[in-house]
């Protein structure tokens, strides 16, 4: 008996294995890409986040260093400061002053490179930035 008639019903076989190996390959690899991509997104939605907190702790009030007088951090000031920076850095935010603080959130959207074939087209994530407003003196 020839080796070809021995193994007819196992036609392509082989077909769906490499098939499904292919898929849970681009899968593995999708995450692993998209994933370091969120992870860097995140990175710089933190790093915004902060900066921003820092440029509206330094929202102090320019007459009173004028005057050689303490300054105080004007919240109205800091808070358009910090939103500022935002836009500047084309970064979706809110800004808030709570008590001596200046919290900033800041949300960072990015596309997917592989994960967009199983229907994630994008990730979204936030960063997290606080300064202390500290008056001049």
């Amino acid at each position: 008996m020839k080796a070809t008639t021995l193994f007819r019903g196992d036609r392509g076989s082989i077909s769906v294995l490499i098939l499904s190996l292919s898929a849970a390959l681009i899968i593995g690899i999708g995450i692993a890409v998209d994933g370091a991509r969120k992870a860097q997104a995140y990175s710089d939605a933190t790093a915004v986040a902060e900066e921003a907190a820092r440029a509206g702790g330094q929202a102090l009030d320019v007459a009173d260093l004028a005057a050689g007088q303490d300054a105080a951090v004007v919240p109205a000031q800091a808070v358009a400061a910090a939103q500022a920076y935002l836009e500047a850095a084309d970064v979706t935010g809110d800004v808030a002053v709570e008590g001596d603080r200046i919290v900033v959130d800041a949300a960072i959207t990015r596309p997917t490179v592989f994960l967009g074939a199983i229907g994630i087209t994008a990730t979204t994530v936030h960063g997290h930035g606080v300064a202390t407003l500290i008056s001049a003196g």
